[in-house]
């Protein structure tokens, strides 16, 4: 039998042979490469400059930026998985009032010179790792795209979006408000794809959260920034200082540490999140958003539930006592300040008021009044085509004629607070029925995976999961939730995570036996070493 054997290269009369000649041709190599480099600057930075002065230096470096985006997405396409969730944690989706930067940063809008493209950068990001997978898997006859069990409950709700599209542009909708009002679902069915088909490891799910945790802290010394550095520390009489959707990220990250401190200690990211959380607490209540502080304390509940449930019978008991203990001091903070003033007792107003605000606050009252005509409006509407909805690109009807506010939102009558009610008005009784369906599927395999799992900080993930769908409902009902970008991209991510754990936590498992511990090393003759080969290895040649 002929036994093959590897070719070796051939040697030339240029090829080093020795170390000596071998670092001399490196150093050479070096600095051919330098002077490639050297020249290629100074041939294109002139290009560069002329351009800046022509298209601006901005449009330039957002250019350059893109492109090497493209470059590493095109090499590693889990780099737009985490460039995604960086976006979404950090950089606001409209311009604030108050400017701090990120604001600024054309990722969730175009500059008004470039107003009017038919999709965002976010978009953009979104699609291009999707398309580099397609491609990849295309050309290694692979299947496309891997879809997950939750892709035929979210297909079947954007199938509804569809036809909302195509009732309203048959109903004389515009066609602008109609490409509004459906992206956010165009994203969430993007992000939950990147998700499932880009996040592979354990080592992915930890930078993420690293990313999200960062991404908080980053957000609160903004919000240290606006309040003392711009206001002075006088923010008692201002309705928000950043982005709505930002409270809403600050109570997440509450949630994850109160997972931290009841699931499972990841002691890096847990000491990195209890540095952050006092200036996230002065943030959270700076920007003054009643919903986000009832979104809180329902995923807080919902995670200590599952904690109570996944854990063992001894420490099952030990978290009961502590979350009934908890549970009273909430209930005597919220008696004792919700009718307080002062900044520590502005979680308890925003609480009580968001159901039974006090008649001497003005401002809670009014917001309440204008929800409740906001939401009477919607129902009405609703009734007039209950099976099918209204369809989107239409402004909803006002039997009671709400305040007109054009000039602080150009749409309020097409997207109102209460985003829950929108979808019922503008998909009708079938869509909305598929949108409660898709909900409950996350929930619900949500808890079933929970119980398959046996790595303790994917269980943590699992439960973060569940409590943030609980918290993204709740603020929906109240505050714009399902029509902010950043949040259905985040929900998007992480129901894309929560049907990849099973098989992560497989591979865990499956590496974890596949390097045994001392103590089964020991248990079993076939790994101990061979006593006559240790012989030979000690003893004198």
């Amino acid at each position: 039998m002929k036994i093959l054997t590897p070719t070796p290269s051939p040697i030339t009369a240029d090829t080093p042979t020795t170390i000596p000649a071998l670092l001399t041709w490196r150093r050479r190599s070096d600095r051919s490469l330098f002077a490639l480099i050297l020249v290629g600057a100074l041939v294109v930075t002139p290009l560069l400059t002329l351009a800046g002065g022509v298209f601006g230096f901005g449009t330039i470096i957002a250019l350059l930026g893109a492109l090497l985006v493209t470059v590493l997405i095109v090499r590693w396409p889990v780099v737009g998985f985490f460039l995604t969730t960086a976006c979404v944690v950090l950089i606001e989706q409209e311009a604030l009032a108050f400017p701090i930067f990120t604001d600024r940063l054309n990722i969730f809008y175009w500059p008004p010179r470039l107003a009017g493209l038919p999709e965002r950068p976010i978009g953009l990001l979104l699609l291009l790792p999707l398309f580099v997978v397609l491609c990849r898997r295309l050309a290694t006859r692979q299947t496309p795209l891997q879809l997950g069990a939750l892709f035929a409950p979210l297909a079947l709700f954007i199938g509804c979006v569809v036809i909302g599209v195509l009732h309203g542009m048959a109903a004389g909708g515009d066609t602008k408000i109609i490409v509004l009002e459906v992206r956010p679902f165009e994203y969430l069915f993007l992000a939950y794809l990147l998700a499932y088909n880009l996040v592979a490891t354990k080592q992915h799910l930890k930078l993420f959260f690293w990313i999200v945790i960062l991404g908080a802290g980053v957000k609160s010394l903004q919000g240290m920034y606006i309040v003392y550095g711009i206001l002075g520390g006088h923010f008692a009489d201002k309705n928000e200082i950043m982005a709505h959707e930002e409270s809403f990220f600050f109570a997440a990250l509450l949630v994850l540490v109160v997972l931290f401190c009841l699931q499972y200690r990841y002691r890096a990211q847990l000491y990195t999140a209890l540095a952050i959380l006092p200036f996230l607490l002065i943030a959270l209540v700076a920007n003054n958003r009643r919903a986000d502080y009832m979104a809180f304390l329902i995923g807080a509940v919902i995670a200590w539930v599952l904690v109570i449930v996944v854990a063992s019978p001894r420490a099952r008991t030990k978290h009961l006592l502590v979350f009934a203990f908890c549970a009273v001091l909430g209930s005597g903070y919220l008696v004792i300040f919700s009718h307080a003033s002062g900044s520590f007792a502005e979680p308890a107003r925003g609480i009580v008021a968001s159901i039974h605000p006090d008649p001497s606050d003005t401002r809670d009252v009014l917001s309440n009044l204008y929800r409740d005509f906001e939401n009477a409006d919607l129902k009405y509407t609703a009734k007039q085509s209950p099976v099918i909805g209204w369809g989107f690109g239409r402004p909803f009807l006002q039997p009671l004629v709400l305040p007109n506010i054009i000039t602080l939102d150009p749409y309020y009558l097409y997207i109102p607070h209460n985003t829950i009610y929108w979808i019922m008005m503008r998909l009708g009784m079938i869509g909305f029925f598929a949108f409660w369906y898709f909900i409950a599927a996350i929930i619900i395999r949500g808890v079933h995976i929970l119980r398959r799992l046996n790595d303790r900080y994917l269980q943590l993930i699992a439960i973060y999961i569940v409590a943030i769908t609980f918290m993204e409902i709740v603020v929906a009902y109240a505050d714009y939730q399902l029509f902010f970008y950043r949040n259905v991209i985040y929900l998007g991510l992480l129901v894309g995570i929560l049907m990849k754990l099973p098989a992560i936590d497989a591979s865990s498992d499956a590496s974890a036996q596949a390097v045994p511990t001392a103590e089964q090393a020991a248990q079993r003759p076939d790994m101990q070493p061979r006593k006559d080969i240790q012989k030979e290895a000690v003893a004198p040649r």
